[in-house]
């Protein structure tokens, strides 16, 4: 959070203040509409507007003065912060030949808050341990955007890397390929999260480079990685699966049918790759709504 109130306004961080920051999980910025933040189970609507120059003004703080450095991130509607926090934008969108060059005139920001928080996988975890053989099931984390998928395999990805004496479930090698810096948020070399003592980290490029990449130099056991359903991940999951790596993955949906929706992830199912498929209640954050055995 200290990153991120350097970037805003004084008079809206002292307002921000008077709540429990804790528990902030989103700080919602428009132009020319009252600031919003939100605290999981309820939103506070701040009296402070926010005009267009202050959006832009937010936005050098982000980018340290030099916004065309973060060309690439700002295209992708997004830039990953230290700490792991991430700031989505909107605005208008400048296109080129079918690819988003630019967002220009920003509307918005997203200031979207990590958090760790120890044994958000509590309930999950014992459906992807395959405790008999000291590994786990193939694993896909399925919920709509906001319900917590980033911080349970987080927290997951510590359990497996440290071990689970309870259970007698013993460490193993585990690589995050952290495409948007959000699970390990790496900085200079140094993970900002507990992401376990038998984790590597390959930060800050797409699954389709970073899954071959940690199969063919790290070794790894399990690799865990946030969102797939892009047209690259179908070839390098097969790739890491026929490798003999167990995965654990993310995907936006409510329910089967919304996966069944993605050609990509269709795919990815009907290669028998992944063996449970764990739906999070969209409304108790960290509850299992539905598992499905594949």
């Amino acid at each position: 959070m200290e990153y991120i109130f350097k970037c805003l306004p004084l008079e809206l961080v002292n307002m921000i203040l008077q709540h429990n920051i804790q528990k902030i999980e989103e700080i919602r910025i428009r132009a020319e509409k009252p600031v919003i933040i939100n605290l999981g189970n309820m939103e506070i609507v701040l009296k402070y507007v926010v005009t267009a120059a202050e959006i832009l003004n937010i936005m050098q703080n982000i980018c340290n003065n030099s916004v065309y450095a973060y060309q690439n991130q700002i295209s992708s509607g997004f830039i990953t912060l230290p700490g792991g926090n991430r700031v989505g934008i909107s605005g208008n969108v400048v296109v080129k030949d079918n690819v988003v060059t630019n967002i220009s005139y920003i509307y918005s920001l997203n200031f979207r808050i990590s958090h760790q928080i120890k044994g958000a996988s509590d309930e999950l975890i014992r459906y992807i341990l395959d405790t008999k053989n000291n590994s786990i099931y193939n694993s896909l984390i399925v919920s709509p955007p906001g319900c917590g998928k980033t911080t349970i395999i987080r927290d997951l990805t510590k359990k497996l890397s440290d071990g689970i004496p309870e259970i007698n479930f013993k460490g193993i090698n585990v690589c995050v390929v952290d495409e948007r810096g959000e699970i390990a948020a790496l900085n200079r070399g140094i993970a900002y999260n507990d992401v376990g003592i038998r984790t590597d980290i390959l930060d800050n490029l797409p699954k389709s480079v970073g899954i071959r990449m940690a199969v063919r130099s790290m070794a790894p056991k399990v690799i865990v990685a946030d969102e797939i359903g892009n047209k690259d991940d179908v070839d390098i999951i097969n790739y890491a699966a026929c490798s003999g790596v167990g995965c654990i993955f993310t995907a936006h949906g409510y329910s089967m049918e919304d996966l069944l929706k993605s050609n990509e992830i269709s795919q990815i199912l009907n290669l028998k790759i992944i063996k449970r498929v764990i739906f999070l209640d969209e409304k108790v954050r960290g509850k299992i709504k539905n598992v499905i055995n594949i």
